[in-house]
């Protein structure tokens, strides 16, 4: 008989268990494969894509319910060459957003500050080159991190410059901004705002939107910026450029984007002159590109 993980493996830990072990308890329970199988999907994907994939024709129950996702962790730390986790980044990032809240309410380091923003600073220098498989990446990250701490992140910055720390505030928009290439600039413009200069951050966030040469959806970043800011004219300029964009080049994924802005903008200015004719604009975006648009 093939050797297996007990019913004991989450009170001893995975790690516990030898490759053998993992790899026999995946067959037994409908997901053959050996460690060269492993590294083919770890060349495609992350461990969370993997287990969900597993999942698919999983037998186990109980004990072994949630088998998938701790063994493609654990056979990822073993079999890829120390290759970074989405998992790994997102522990480092949570350590590092406790240390930066403590700082916030006003607590004394208490000497890790550095070294938390150090780890993360590391996985960044790891991130996987190619487009897909970041963005891969990147989307376990998130999901492993969950709304409210995404949210956290999305805001740690601003929070920071507020409270007036601005050197912490300029070294985590250093991480969200490569973390996230599409907020470049626009990140370190709503930290300017926080600290109190809004007028620079609107002027600055107004080039990035207005520049017909950047990426459309870094452009978007920038006009979620002057929303923020209240700057509604110029956003509503550029949101309805960005429309014409979609509709020629029947861009779903941008219409998308460019609807859920519009939106935004409607609801921010509900006495504007041309909320009438901004609204059919944005139902006859949504109506091109959804479902027997095309």
């Amino acid at each position: 008989m093939a050797e297996r993980v007990d019913k004991g493996w989450q009170a001893r830990g995975i790690e516990a268990y030898s490759t053998e072990a993992i790899l026999g308890t995946l067959s037994h329970y409908g997901v053959a494969l050996d460690e060269a199988g492993f590294k083919e999907l770890a060349a495609q994907d992350f461990p969370l894509a993997i287990a969900q994939l597993w999942h698919q024709r999983w037998k186990g129950t109980g004990q072994f319910s949630r088998f998938p996702a701790a063994a493609a962790e654990e056979l990822w730390r073993r079999l890829c060459g120390g290759a970074v986790a989405p998992t790994d980044l997102t522990l480092a990032l949570i350590r590092l957003l406790g240390a930066l809240n403590a700082a916030m309410e006003g607590k004394p380091d208490d000497g890790t500050r550095d070294t938390r923003f150090k780890v993360v600073e590391a996985f960044l220098e790891k991130l996987p080159g190619a487009e897909l498989r970041r963005d891969r990446f990147i989307a376990e990250m998130t999901a492993a991190l969950g709304d409210e701490l995404g949210e956290a992140v999305d805001h740690l910055a601003e929070a920071l410059a507020r409270r007036g720390q601005p050197e912490l505030a300029e070294r985590f928009v250093a991480i969200e901004e490569k973390l996230f290439p599409v907020r470049a600039g626009s990140a370190r413009a709503m930290v300017k705002a926080a600290a109190g200069d809004a007028e620079g951050a609107a002027k600055e966030l107004t080039a990035l939107a207005q520049d017909g040469s950047r990426d459309a959806f870094a452009r978007l970043s920038a006009l979620d910026g002057l929303i923020e800011l209240d700057r509604l004219e110029v956003a509503k300029a550029v949101a309805l450029e960005l429309v014409e964009r979609a509709e020629e080049e029947r861009d779903l994924e941008l219409g998308t984007q460019v609807v859920y802005r519009l939106t935004r903008l409607l609801k921010a200015d509900p006495n504007s002159r041309d909320r009438e004719a901004l609204r059919k604009r944005v139902e006859a975006l949504a109506a091109a590109l959804g479902p027997g648009g095309e």
